[in-house]
């Protein structure tokens, strides 16, 4: 596999699609709740470690590369807060709570938008302005975060960084 962000990247949504698909296959038939809850934990696992790795290493990156990014990584961090509620929340509910699979098309429908509008309109762009080297450097650096990076939302969330810089 490739060391290029984007690259690493784009096989993070590949992944997160494909949960989406087995989940909606569960739910549109007699899926079994285990196996729908399973699914659904997969996605929150697979997306609070995406959004903390772009969060923490790929946004700041593009702050930093491309300015007039700014105000499209404000709407993207402030998506990726909404996933991490939605997530959070998911994470303490079981199938048969009452909104679980509403609250679970809710997160896989923002979800999809925010991807479609990464691929198309910012990967470009960070790929011109960051080059092979770099984005090779910032997709190992990814490799490298992925392993310690949270896997559950309140442990990824704002209160937690900000607990952690009052630590440090």
């Amino acid at each position: 596999m490739s060391n290029d962000a984007i690259v690493l990247l784009r096989e993070d949504h590949k992944e997160v699609r494909r949960l989406f698909r087995e989940y909606r296959g569960l739910a549109d038939g007699d899926g079994d709740d285990g196996a729908r809850r399973r699914t659904v934990q997969r996605i929150v696992e697979e997306l609070t470690v995406h959004t903390y790795l772009e969060d923490e290493l790929v946004y700041p990156r593009i702050r930093q590369e491309l300015p007039g990014m700014a105000e499209e990584m404000d709407r993207a961090e402030q998506e990726h807060h909404v996933a991490d509620l939605l997530c959070e929340e998911l994470s303490r509910m079981s199938p048969d709570d009452d909104g679980y699979d509403a609250k679970t098309a809710v997160l896989i429908d923002s979800v999809e938008r925010h991807i479609e509008h990464e691929e198309e309109d910012w990967f470009p762009k960070v790929r011109a302005a960051l080059g092979r080297t770099e984005l090779r450097e910032l997709g190992e650096r990814m490799q490298a975060v992925r392993e310690t990076a949270p896997r559950h939302p309140t442990a990824g969330g704002m209160l937690h960084r900000i607990a952690d810089a009052l630590e440090g």
